[in-house]
């Protein structure tokens, strides 16, 4: 038993530490800028890879997302949900929830059209409608996504790989869930 428990501290305190103040989000964010200035992404999953660019006209949904990719959070996660006709989800998932929101930067330039990438949001006590830190969708679907706009925050898009995304909404799913969820994997491709 007590090797349970010390191989269950090491783990634990191994882990990194995704998490920021929630009354300090944004200055926490700014102040972590310097150090994450990265904006393209790859994405490994296995029907193929993609390619994101995050957008810096959204420095706090770039710098938290390029920091959390950094860290590893982004790992052997999964696209867990096909949002009917608009596009996929993935990220940390309810279980998972870190204990911060990303505030809201919404631009009228940026619109959820196909292969843009945004924040989904927690509904419930979030009445500033602040991004999660963690969960994101892509959008596949411009016609069937205009709905969102202003709903959520769009902080990048898709430049290399677009038939990988279609083919991971194709997957065979029950209700918005996949029936074999498309695990990926995140790496930050213009290392610093």
């Amino acid at each position: 038993m007590r090797y349970l428990i010390l191989f269950s501290f090491l783990i634990f305190a191994c882990k990194p530490n995704w998490r920021i103040d929630p009354a300090k989000v944004k200055e926490e964010l700014q102040a972590q800028a310097a150090q994450n200035t990265e904006r393209k992404i790859k994405v490994e999953t296995r029907l193929g890879d993609f390619e994101l660019e995050l957008d810096d006209r959204t420095p706090l949904h770039s710098v938290n997302f390029i920091r959390l990719v950094k860290m590893g959070y982004f790992k052997d996660r999964y696209f867990y949900r096909n949002v009917y006709e608009i596009g996929i989800q993935g990220g940390g998932e309810y279980f998972d929830r870190l204990n911060y929101l990303v505030p809201a930067e919404y631009l009228d330039e940026l619109r959820p059209e196909r292969g843009t990438i945004a924040m989904a949001r927690y509904d419930e006590g979030n009445p500033l409608q602040s991004s999660s830190p963690t969960e994101f969708f892509i959008v596949t679907d411009s016609e069937q996504a205009r709905r969102f706009y202003r709903k959520y925050v769009v902080f990048g898009k898709v430049t290399k790989g677009m038939a990988v995304v279609d083919s991971i909404k194709k997957e065979r799913s029950f209700d918005e869930k996949p029936v074999i969820p498309v695990k990926f994997s995140m790496s930050v491709l213009d290392p610093k």
